[in-house]
């Protein structure tokens, strides 16, 4: 187990995962699945994402949707607040953070609420086990 503190393990996670959304995005990394599993691998078995829109992905649904968005978006940039820890326990931490992605003129921008697990065999320690994003005005 790692000295780092879960909520500063969680923080660095959605840094780290949104960095890797980005490259996808664009298509600086190879499409392939070796190169997803960093996004797979970290979605807890029992993931569950709530769209702005209200639509339920499962982990399996949102991996393949990704991995399809490959290079999609070339002239994509993803930015995230720092995440803000709001429950933090010894297994589990509850926290927050906005994430704005901008394309061109277009800019959007959610509030994204997110439980994290331990797990230690993935990047940074933790597992996402739900995540629930809202809209934001720009």
């Amino acid at each position: 187990m790692t000295d780092t503190p879960l909520a500063e393990q969680c923080a660095t996670e959605v840094d780290d995962l949104h960095a890797f959304f980005e490259l996808w995005f664009v298509g600086e990394l190879p499409q392939r699945r070796e190169e997803l599993a960093r996004f797979a691998d970290v979605l807890a078995e029992d993931f569950r994402m709530i769209q702005p829109s209200g639509l339920t992905r499962t982990r399996e649904g949102i991996t393949t949707d990704v991995f399809d968005a490959h290079g999609a978006r070339s002239d994509v940039t993803i930015e995230t607040s720092p995440f803000e820890p709001r429950h933090v326990g010894r297994e589990t931490c509850l926290g927050t953070y906005e994430e704005w992605q901008s394309m061109g003129d277009d800019r959007t921008g959610r509030l994204a609420t997110v439980l994290f697990r331990r797990a230690a065999e993935t990047p940074n320690g933790v597992e996402w086990v739900h995540l629930h994003e809202t809209w934001l005005e720009d």
